[in-house]
């Protein structure tokens, strides 16, 4: 072992962020983009240490290139041999299996995904190179080589590295406003309520419109696989954020999942608006589109596509056929739209489609009776596609403990809308989380999951827990339509108190007649 290796031998894994991050302040770098650049070093680690590339960050040792290969890069310094390296970087993968896509779905023309670890829309690694002196970049690229060991890192944790990275960087770049990451029990949940429909396919296809670095994507996959016949998977999402959609494409790379994920804005320009390839259809649909994402940058856009004939959203007309839009404060509508729209294509090929879907409280119940979102509302209920709502228990995500939902959407609902209150005054259906952090305290386990799905899919409806209702709403309050046991008390007690006063009363009428 040598002095270096020694050095670094009792690190941690979480310790990188911060080696990292120290260097980035020597230099006068900005707090709030340190995370681009240890998410950079990061991916290129992460591909190296699972045998996709041909070289490695040890400089020392040439990059671990064969020495013919290493003298067509090498320059006077670290430094400059590295940026060569880099520059090439395309060129120098391996055991690559599904990384490359076509070039539609991808931040520019390339197929090759490598490209984009140098690419002004994802990771500029040639840019966070130049600005490091030669001895600041050998500090980085040992601490990458020593303490980011991602060798034997359970590749199962792959997908929750964006969020730890991201959480580590939040005390520094600020706040997470808008990221809700999803734990794995509400995800195995969504799947599981998909389970029925599913369970006879040995082959299936799952699409995320919001997929981030995938995680939702990866947990499908791995609950499928163990609780259904399929184990042919392919996997389809989108992410509008270059340095997310390169990281979901090498964590999937890592799985050796199948997948296509597309670069873009899921709202403006939907690379699977048709299904897959404009003909096949997706099997499952799970999303946790951003709460509350604003829209009106792109609302002339948005609109034009709802006017034309081949708009890619379920749209939702007034009286007058002018096209009903939700606030542009909350684009959660819009992703449901534009899944029902997809639904809708699947059910007119003949196939059944199923979808989960995470929305905040605003999704079901904002705005009054004529409000836009209430005529959308009613129209998404008049197509008989919601099956059922599930209305969460506050502390289920780690940066937000507002009160959320889950769609469970079905296109041979018939039955009306089953309603189920996890924390309710009969039986709490949820848990303290294993391992709490942050605002994240509550969790469902496996036995939890098994009485949702019962509540969620039997007719039959439990006081204080679950009720059925008809489609002809505008809004549904679940708590409301549920109701406390509190609230029945109280019923019980103006009871008695009216039955008092009328014995009181009946009291007083006999001592006249009888006294007087």
């Amino acid at each position: 072992m040598t002095a270096k290796e020694s050095l670094f031998k009792n690190k941690e894994l979480k310790d990188f962020y911060w080696s990292y991050a120290d260097i980035l302040r020597d230099i006068g770098i900005n707090e709030s983009t340190y995370d681009q650049r240890i998410m950079a070093f990061m991916a290129l680690k992460l591909l190296i240490d699972n045998d996709k590339l041909l070289f490695n960050l040890e400089y020392r040792d040439n990059f671990g290139l064969p020495n013919e290969l290493y003298k067509k890069y090498k320059c006077k310094d670290t430094k400059d041999t590295f940026l060569n390296i880099i520059k090439d970087i395309k060129k120098l993968g391996k055991n690559l299996k599904y990384f490359n896509q076509k070039s539609q779905y991808n931040p520019d023309k390339s197929e090759n995904i490598l490209t984009y670890l140098n690419h002004y829309k994802t990771f500029e690694l040639e840019r966070y190179i130049l600005e490091l002196p030669n001895n600041y970049l050998e500090k980085v690229l040992d601490i990458y080589t020593y303490q980011a060991n991602f060798e034997d890192y359970p590749k199962e944790e792959y997908k929750d590295l964006y969020e730890k990275t991201i959480s580590r960087m939040k005390k520094l770049s600020g706040d997470l406003t808008g990221q809700h990451f999803t734990q794995k029990s509400i995800i195995h949940l969504m799947c599981e309520m998909a389970t029925h429909q599913l369970k006879n396919n040995t082959k299936i296809a799952i699409y995320d419109p919001a997929c981030g670095t995938g995680s939702m994507l990866m947990e499908s996959t791995e609950y499928f696989k163990a609780n259904i016949k399929a184990k042919d998977i392919e996997l389809y999402g989108q992410e509008m954020h270059g340095q997310t959609w390169l990281l979901c494409k090498i964590f999937l790379e890592i799985a050796e999942q199948k997948n296509t994920i597309a670069y873009g804005n899921t709202l403006t320009n939907p690379a699977f608006a048709n299904g897959i390839n404009g003909s096949d259809s997706f099997d499952f649909i799970i999303a946790n589109p951003p709460f509350g994402v604003d829209w009106k940058h792109n609302y002339d856009e948005i609109v034009t596509n709802m006017q034309s004939t081949k708009s890619h959203f379920f749209v939702v007309r007034d009286a007058k056929g002018k096209v009903v839009t939700p606030k542009k404060s909350d684009g959660q509508f819009l992703f449901m739209l534009h899944i029902i729209k997809l639904m809708e294509q699947e059910a007119k090929r003949g196939k059944r489609a199923v979808a989960g879907i995470i929305s905040s409280a605003t999704l079901i119940s904002t705005g009054g009776a004529t409000s836009s979102e209430s005529k959308i509302r009613k129209a998404i209920f008049n197509k008989q596609i919601v099956k059922a709502v599930l209305e969460q228990p506050r502390a289920m995500f780690t940066n937000t403990d507002i009160t959320s939902h889950i769609w469970f959407l079905d296109t041979e609902s018939k039955d009306g809308i089953k309603l189920v209150k996890a924390d309710n005054d009969e039986k709490k259906l949820f848990i303290l989380h294993p391992n709490p952090k942050d605002k994240m305290k509550h969790s469902y386990s496996q036995e939890n999951i098994k009485e949702l799905k019962k509540l969620l899919i039997q007719k039959k409806d439990l006081k204080y827990i679950s009720k059925t209702v008809d489609y002809n709403r505008h809004s549904i309050n679940i708590s409301n339509e549920i109701g406390f046991k509190d609230n029945d008390v109280l019923e019980s007690f103006d009871d008695i108190t009216d039955e008092i006063k009328e014995l009181m009363q009946s009291m007083c009428k006999d001592f006249k007649e009888n006294w007087f």
